[in-house]
């Protein structure tokens, strides 16, 4: 079942197609805009030199304070006193990093310009501001690359121009370095080596100055040792060319891990590279590989009888979730369709969570009257062709392999037709709506409250010393104490919205289409949680509810939740509310709170509103009792 291509096989193969990429970004991305890539690139190379003088010139002062002599004697007109020398190299030494600072802002901002100006030429559909920031990114470290590369390969000249032994000394440790991430570097470990490298750069300089005093002795030994200065400036050189060459194998990783986005972000379609992962759990699906095992092993373990034709492979989520779509044709020649799913060992408990609860609701049909709803997973396949077709699909199976973790669920007699996430959008409504209708087992409620907790809990822990640190200014700008008078009213109003089952990010929650009937197939990020817990703001955030809200109002079976409410419009304000309150207590969490700051007078205004119909609807009530 496994692949037999070898380790080796692999990283040359990876190297090829990194070499690819390069070739490819300096063809289509850097090329176009040369100049302004070797003007960012001697705006470096000169913040170098500023950076190296305003090292050396505090040496030369010290010489000054001790010997009253310095190598600028005689280079600079007027400096025959003491205190001239020392004034001019003070003014020298302030000038050199205060051109360096400037040099290193102009630079990053030289980078942005060049994003901006590379992704605003680009000829991308959907590229969105999310993207753009993507693609800032990715840019950046690609020219961070290339940039580390020309200081690594300045300093180097620059100390063979001074002492060819040790200029021969730095190549080797450069080399070694290298060698030593090639001999480690496996494509799923490649954060790690980029965390290993960053976290010993200090050991990494110490070695190189260690290796260069061996050096310095050794001259010292053969009686042809260089002037103090130039002693130093070959150290400085040495830890400079380390640094960069840190850098450039760091920024050389990160090239190869936002391969994709680069690809997809900067690089025109006919030009992108084709680029898998190596891991074995891919390589199980690639096209010839799957063919091999697929088919024998499902029939094996007797989940499918009679002809199978594999008709569609996808990896998601980073390549850790592969579903395949299998049609199964019967002695009879109509065809069935089952998707499988696998997921990796890391995603464990994802396979586990979705399981459970398949093996509940499957079957589960959205806007009918079906038949034992809960617990259909056992329906046979001529059950499920006389029945609805089911919103939920039913399990066929479940299990775990030494490789993955597998579910096997039934989707019908009918092709799929996936939806991307543009083409999800306008299901949104529908999708919620299912959510709120599934029968969910008390044993699976209970055990969720259990394990995760619900949004008036999360909001109970967000406390006044959460902002104690902000003057008082900032205090009343916000309108913190305010805010915090009303938190538990906000909280009780939370509470009387009824729980549902939802998942964590609907507009992401992969789906499919029968027939113009929705399909879902991702189950594993479900939760039950308050209804608007994880619904994503929007300006159309209060129509949304409502309309959902409506299609409950007016059946008798769902309107037992929305009993201590007296009109839809009511209840939408509070879910509303909900909404609001999930997003702020998720950035309050995150600890990003010039976020949660910016929220609190948005959900103060939603408060309001709540309060100003209550207020609007007790005389009716008042007189309706009298």
């Amino acid at each position: 079942m496994s692949n037999p291509t070898t380790n080796r096989e692999r990283e040359e193969i990876h190297g090829d197609q990194v070499l690819d990429l390069m070739a490819a970004l300096a063809r289509a991305v850097l090329w176009p805009f040369r100049w302004r890539v070797l003007t960012i690139l001697l705006m470096q190379i000169v913040s170098q030199v500023m950076l190296l003088a305003s090292l050396v010139l505090p040496w030369q002062l010290l010489q000054v304070l001790m010997t009253g002599r310095s190598r600028i004697d005689g280079w600079v007109p007027g400096t025959e006193s003491h205190g001239a020398k020392i004034a001019v190299l003070i003014v020298a030494a302030v000038l050199c990093f205060c051109a360096y600072a400037l040099l290193k802002w102009l630079i990053t901002k030289a980078i942005a310009q060049l994003s901006s100006l590379i992704l605003g030429l680009l000829n991308k559909t959907r590229l969105v501001a999310n993207h753009r920031l993507v693609g800032k990114r990715v840019l950046g470290i690609v020219i961070g690359a290339l940039s580390s590369a020309v200081i690594a390969l300045l300093f180097c000249l620059m100390i063979a121009f001074l002492h060819p032994l040790l200029a021969l000394l730095a190549v080797a440790c450069v080399l070694g370095l290298v060698m030593m991430v090639s001999f480690y570097y496996r494509f799923e470990r490649v954060q790690t080596i980029q965390n290993t490298l960053q976290g010993n750069v200090l050991t990494v300089i110490n070695i190189s100055f260690a290796l260069g005093f061996l050096i310095i002795v050794l001259d010292y030994l053969n009686g042809t040792m260089r002037p103090l200065l130039t002693l130093f400036i070959l150290l400085l050189a040495m830890r400079q060319l380390m640094v960069a060459s840190v850098n450039g194998l760091v920024n050389f990783l990160s090239i190869i891990k936002y391969f994709q986005q680069i690809n997809m972000l900067l690089l025109p379609r006919s030009q992108q590279i084709s680029f898998s992962l190596t891991t074995d759990f891919v390589q199980r699906f690639e096209q010839a590989t799957l063919q091999q095992w697929l088919p024998s092993w499902l029939i094996e373990s007797k989940y499918c009888v009679g002809d199978l034709e594999i008709l569609q492979c996808r990896l998601l989520y980073g390549r850790s979730v592969a579903h395949v779509l299998v049609c199964e044709t019967d002695s009879n020649g109509l065809p069935y369709y089952v998707l499988l799913k696998c997921y990796i060992a890391a995603r464990e408990n994802e396979a586990l969570h979705e399981t459970a609860l398949l093996n509940e609701i499957g079957g589960y049909c959205h806007g009918v009257v079906s038949q034992s709803a809960v617990s259909q997973s056992v329906m046979s396949q001529s059950a499920m062709s006389q029945s609805a077709m089911p919103t939920v699909p039913v399990l066929r199976a479940s299990g775990q392999l030494p490789w993955c973790h597998f579910v096997l669920v039934e989707i019908g007699d009918k092709p799929p037709q996936w939806k991307n996430s543009e083409e999800r959008k306008p299901w949104m409504n529908e999708l919620r709506q299912c959510l709120c209708h599934v029968p969910l087992p008390n044993h699976l409620i209970t055990q969720y409250t259990a394990t995760f907790a619900s949004l008036p809990e999360r909001m109970k822990k967000v406390a006044a010393s959460h902002f104690a640190y902000l003057t008082q200014q900032d205090r009343q700008s916000f309108q913190v104490e305010r805010f915090m008078q009303l938190w538990p009213f906000m909280i009780a109003e939370v509470e009387r919205v009824p729980q549902c089952l939802t998942v964590q990010n609907p507009s992401s929650a992969r789906m499919a289409v029968i027939d113009n009937h929705m399909l879902l197939l991702d189950w594993q990020g479900w939760v039950y949680d308050t209804l608007g817990a994880h619904w994503p703001l929007s300006a159309k955030l209060q129509a949304e509810i409502l309309e959902v809200i409506n299609s409950q109002w007016e059946s008798a079976d769902s309107q037992q939740p929305w009993h201590g409410f007296d009109s839809p419009t009511q209840a939408a304000n509070c879910v509303a509310l909900a909404a609001r309150a999930h997003e702020f207590c998720q950035r309050c969490h995150l600890h990003n709170d010039s976020g949660a700051l910016n929220m609190m007078s948005g959900l103060i205004k939603a408060y309001e509103v709540i309060t100003l119909a209550d207020e609007q609807n007790s005389p009716v009530k008042s007189a309706v009792e009298y």
